[in-house]
């Protein structure tokens, strides 16, 4: 999962970097990895 979300992340980076949909991207990537956490 984390891998998958890994490779994703440098898809997008390479896409859009700095702008504001990445932002957004990276935001949302590490509140769904918090609430994994307290899920598990």
């Amino acid at each position: 999962m984390i891998k998958n979300s890994f490779s994703l992340f440098q898809e997008k980076k390479g896409e859009n970097r700095g702008s504001v949909e990445f932002q957004v991207f990276s935001f949302t990537n590490k509140i769904r990895r918090l609430t994994s956490h307290w899920k598990l």
